[in-house]
């Protein structure tokens, strides 16, 4: 029962996430042809975010206390809905009120998701389910960006990418009917002082990473279209050529850092990424910039699968709460960081606002280094 269960997860996953590109690219690219203006594209990609801070701890609270894979499906339902509807409108108040409700039942799958696979999946089997999932998804997005890419190529239409991807998204569904509840033994009924103090941590850690790396989540297509002039098949392809292999060679070399301390791992991902940041903008030559996005996104996918596995490590105690709390504080973040460094670009430079990054990045390491108790980030 327990290996069908993580072949029903991880072909949800393969599926699930064919629509990745859409929402990091044509979305990016759709708002851009319409206004031609960062904060719009921002407010987009704040939406989201800011149903995280505002139901967040709701959905979860709700997942805890309900049917987990019920909430599952229902979520993924209504968001390949509202997915498939982004290309029926041309209006960008209503496009938000569709990402707005797209958000809102993503929200709700993820929030079941997340403690329903912890809870499941056994914790020695956790770090190798992460490194799989990944490869997974890396998979499933690329594979599905090459398709849309080509699909988009002959049509020229975006609308017809979200109405296509929608329905990927919708027929991933059928692999989540399959999935049972299976509780494993719970190591332990209260967290000890210890594991909620190291939460707390790691949680303060991710909340500035989440506000140095807005610049990254989907203004990089954009600079890579003005600044190199690389039409969105090309940017599609760069993004699923570096977003794809860098996971997949993540999740195949990630057990060769087993003997690095995690505090460690922060400080040179963290301060390594935003030197990588930096060079973005002193670099001339696009394929030396495709490189650099290469390495950056490897040293993020390593430093992603230990973390995931020591924040979910013995969260058994009201665990949808618990791991809400982690993300509202990731996606207030994430919301200022949205909001800041778009102004920059817009009102002072491009230049500056890859600076402004960067700077956050490397402070964080420092700040890792000199302020973090070593005991906590094992």
């Amino acid at each position: 029962m327990e290996k069908n269960m993580y072949k029903y997860l991880l072909k949800h996953s393969f599926w699930g996430n064919f629509d990745s590109g859409v929402i990091f690219i044509f979305l990016s690219f759709y708002i851009w042809e319409q206004t031609e203006n960062m904060i719009t594209i921002a407010i987009a990609f704040a939406i989201p975010i800011l149903i995280n801070t505002v139901i967040d701890y709701y959905f979860s609270y709700l997942s805890d206390k309900k049917d987990r894979i019920k909430l599952i499906i229902l979520g993924n339902i209504g968001s390949a809905i509202f997915l498939s509807s982004y290309g029926l409108v041309h209006n960008i108040y209503i496009l938000y009120i569709f990402i707005f409700f797209k958000s809102l039942f993503t929200k709700l799958y993820l929030s079941s998701l997340e403690p329903y696979k912890r809870e499941t999946i056994k914790e020695s089997e956790y770090k190798d389910y992460i490194s799989k999932e990944n490869i997974r998804v890396s998979i499933g997005a690329s594979i599905g960006g090459f398709a849309l890419m080509w699909i988009y190529i002959y049509t020229n239409s975006i609308p017809l990418i979200f109405i296509i991807s929608g329905l990927i998204e919708l027929y991933s569904t059928i692999y989540l009917c399959r999935l049972s509840n299976i509780n494993q033994r719970k190591t332990k009924d209260r967290e000890e002082d210890i594991d909620l103090k190291w939460l707390k941590e790691i949680t303060l850690v991710y909340t500035i990473e989440a506000f140095g790396i807005a610049l990254i989540i989907n203004r990089i297509i954009i600079f890579l279209h003005d600044a190199y002039r690389v039409e969105i098949e090309g940017v599609g392809l760069i993004f699923f050529v570096v977003y794809g292999i860098s996971n997949i060679i993540a999740a195949k070399i990630y057990d060769k850092f087993t003997n690095m301390q995690l505090k460690n791992m922060f400080i040179i991902s963290f301060f390594l990424q935003g030197i990588l940041m930096l060079l973005f903008t002193k670099i001339n030559r696009l394929t030396i910039i495709v490189v650099l996005w290469f390495i950056f996104e490897l040293i993020s996918n390593i430093t992603d699968i230990y973390s995931r596995d020591r924040i979910n490590r013995s969260l058994f105690t009201n665990i949808g709460g618990r791991l809400s709390r982690f993300r509202v504080s990731i996606a207030i973040g994430s919301i200022l960081g949205q909001i800041i460094i778009s102004q920059i670009w817009d009102r002072i430079g491009v230049d500056q606002s890859f600076y402004f990054s960067s700077m956050i990045l490397i402070l964080l390491s420092i700040f890792i280094k000199f302020k973090m108790n070593a005991s906590l980030l094992k």
